[in-house]
């Protein structure tokens, strides 16, 4: 599995960026090939390792080469044809670590959720947090808030972003058992560009979806992805609607044969956060389970919300 989705990441090399009519386009994403190893290059001084406590924006900026350090790192990673993500970058000395990839919600912004993920995950994997496209450029780049223009261009992003990623740090990076976590648009728009790929090898075989992709189902497709490769789909919600809809997609996944589970905080509302962030937490416990790369947690708190391990 892990060669078919490099492969498919090959598949960037085909790919141009999809706009539409009135959005301005960008330039095509360039070739990509596998990366040619070279010894790791000293860190630039506009690089310098970041504490595990200290904000992604005070430490955000675009190195020019792959660092090999002993502490967690901050990056903006260059993608061609599309805006800078945020990318944390594990320590070095722990060899080959596992990715995951973050979306936002419309209006949002990566470096929060980045952050988020970068401390539930203790600094010990690559998380890859996609930016999409300004809505006001006329707001100081710090107040803008940005979002994902059709679910294909949030597509040709990812797979953009993580050749990108491998051609940075190349076998540094686990494409193995790849995990995709998206908030609201970005859990939308992001599940609906894997499941418009669920006919090849999976880039993510774990799937988070906070408040969004929860409606976008049925048996036939629930079949598709975990002949793909995805193992695990886990969903959180803070409404109604999305608890209801995520009940009856539950349900079809399971039916597909693809393991599934939903939570929800009633009347936590549209959010991450509040009483809907322990449960994204346990979420991701969930996803994780059994997954050396991924430190230990408290599986009586995974059991209680989601059942054992399937």
């Amino acid at each position: 599995m892990k060669l078919e989705v490099a492969r498919a990441l090959l598949g960037v090399a085909a790919l141009g960026v999809v706009t539409s009519a009135c959005a301005p386009s960008g330039p095509p994403a360039p070739k990509w090939t596998a990366p040619h190893r070279t010894a790791a290059a000293a860190p630039p001084p506009s690089a310098a390792p970041t504490s595990p406590g200290a904000p992604l924006a005070e430490r955000l900026e675009v190195a020019s080469a792959p660092p090999a350090d002993e502490h967690v790192r901050v990056e903006a990673l260059s993608i061609a044809g599309f805006l800078p993500a945020v990318l944390v970058v594990p320590p070095s000395s722990l060899g080959k670590r596992p990715l995951l990839v973050v979306t936002h919600g419309a209006g949002g912004r990566p470096e929060a959720h980045c952050d988020r993920y970068r401390q539930l995950t203790h600094d010990e994997v690559f998380v890859l947090c996609t930016r999409g496209r300004a809505i006001d450029k006329l707001l100081p780049e710090d107040q803008r808030g940005y979002f994902y223009d059709g679910h294909r261009e949030l597509g040709h992003e990812v797979r953009a972003a993580m050749a990108s990623l491998v051609e940075r740090y190349g076998d540094r990076v686990d494409l193995g058992g790849a995990m995709f976590a998206g908030y609201s648009q970005g859990a939308s728009m992001g599940i609906l560009f894997l499941q418009e790929q669920a006919t090849e090898p999976a880039l993510f075989s774990r799937v988070l979806l906070v408040e969004g992709g929860f409606a976008d189902w049925n048996i036939a497709l629930s079949e598709r992805m975990h002949r793909a490769g995805v193992e695990k789909v886990a969903l959180v919600c803070g409404r109604t609607k999305c608890q209801d809809a995520g009940a009856r997609s539950i349900a079809w996944m399971k039916k597909g044969g693809l393991p599934a589970q939903i939570t929800y905080a009633q009347g936590a509302g549209h959010t991450s956060e509040g009483t809907v962030h322990p449960l994204v937490d346990q979420a991701f416990f969930w996803l994780v389970q059994g997954d050396p790369r991924f430190r230990e947690h408290d599986a009586d708190a995974v059991t209680r919300n989601f059942g054992p391990s399937k």
